[in-house]
C-alpha cells in the first residue's frame, strides 16, 4: 500500500511539471518508447506481436509474466496504437468461482477481473495514452498494476500451492 500511495504522489507530481519542462512522454503509437521506459526503469522486456499483428510487450511484474497489449491499432498496419492493456494471469489447480474474481475486482478500480475457460483468474488493466502521458504517470501505472498483480496472486493462491 506504502508503494501504492508513493505512486499516487508521483503521479500528481509528475503531471504538471511533464508539461512545463518538456519532460519524456510515452505513447501507445510508439511501442519502442514504451518498451525503452519499461527497460530505463530496470524491467527486462521483450517488443514482439499478438495474435492479430498488433505490438506486444512481455515482461515479469511482481514476478509474475505479464503481457502489454497494444489496442486502437490501425487494423492493417498495425501502427497508431492510442491504449495499452496490462494482462496477468494466475494458473490454478481448481477453478475460481465468479464470486471470487468479483471481490478481486472490487479491490482496484482501475482493473478488471475475469475468468478463463477453464476458471483461472487473469487481472486486466486499461492505460489510454492518446498522444502521450509523462514516463513518470505510464511507471507509476506499471507500478499499480504490479501491486495488483501482488494481491491478486495472494488471493487467486490462497490455499493452494503456485504451479
Amino acid at each position: 500500500m506504502k508503494r501504492l500511495i508513493a505512486a499516487s504522489a508521483l503521479v500528481l507530481a509528475a503531471a504538471p511539471l511533464g508539461a512545463q519542462t518538456g519532460e519524456a512522454m510515452v505513447a501507445a503509437k510508439n511501442p519502442q518508447g514504451i518498451l525503452a521506459a519499461l527497460e530505463g526503469a530496470g524491467y527486462d522486456a521483450e517488443l514482439t506481436e499478438d495474435g492479430t499483428g498488433d505490438p506486444m510487450i512481455l515482461t515479469r511484474l511482481s514476478g509474475w509474466s505479464t503481457r502489454i497489449y497494444f489496442y486502437g491499432c490501425d487494423e492493417t498496419s498495425h501502427d497508431g496504437c492510442d491504449a495499452l492493456q496490462f494482462s496477468a494471469g494466475f494458473d490454478r489447480k481448481e477453478p475460481w468461482t465468479a464470486e471470487e474474481a468479483l471481490a478481486l475486482a472490487r479491490k482496484y478500480r482501475f482493473s478488471s477481473t475475469f475468468l478463463d475457460d477453464e476458471g483461472d483468474p487473469y487481472i486486466e488493466w486499461d492505460v489510454i495514452t492518446g498522444d502521450g502521458i509523462p514516463a513518470p504517470v505510464f511507471l507509476a501505472s506499471v507500478l499499480s498494476f504490479s501491486d495488483a498483480i501482488d494481491v491478486a496472486r495472494r488471493e487467486a493462491f490462497a490455499g493452494e500451492t503456485v504451479e
